[in-house]
């Protein structure tokens, strides 16, 4: 996962336990052991600075999978998410500084429009464009294969 590796704590100290240098390509635990219980069930994991929303991460007793891969494709769903609205953002800004130059250069459609209106008017004709339409739809992608990701790590943990 890191050049550092995962911090594996113990859950009621929170005292480093270990590091593990997180799961093989495949996403399996290389040091599994022979019953295929990982050396961190038990514990508490999660990456060096790591983000608060997500980890740490707890590892029930047992347990049979590293969750490492499907929490970092969470994130980096979550992060493509953020990206979208951004962009969408940067998008309706961009239009509504147009609509002000139009009514500016005395465009008839907006030379008699309030500024709230010629903020809405930019905010109304961003939503329509296909961009924003198309920014949109990916957002909500990212997010829903996020929650995707997260809702199976549950899972597993559950059968274990």
């Amino acid at each position: 996962m890191t050049a550092q590796g995962i911090e594996v704590r113990d859950p009621r100290t929170g005292d480093l336990v270990a590091l593990c240098p997180g799961p093989s390509r495949s996403g399996t635990c290389p040091f599994a052991g022979r019953n295929g219980v990982v050396p961190c069930a038990g514990h508490l994991i999660s990456p060096p600075d790591a983000d608060r929303r997500l980890w740490p991460m707890s590892v029930p007793s047992d347990h049979r999978y590293c969750e490492l891969g499907w929490n970092a494709r969470a994130l980096a769903c979550l992060s493509e998410a953020e990206s979208c609205r951004a962009k969408w953002q940067a998008g309706v800004s961009s239009e509504t500084k147009r609509v002000f130059a139009r009514a500016a250069a005395g465009d008839p459609r907006y030379k008699k429009m309030t500024s709230r209106e010629l903020e809405s008017t930019g905010l109304w004709r961003w939503r329509l464009s296909t961009s924003a339409v198309q920014l949109a739809k990916s957002e909500e992608k990212q997010r829903e294969r996020a929650r995707l990701y997260m809702s199976f790590a549950g899972f597993r943990r559950h059968l274990s």
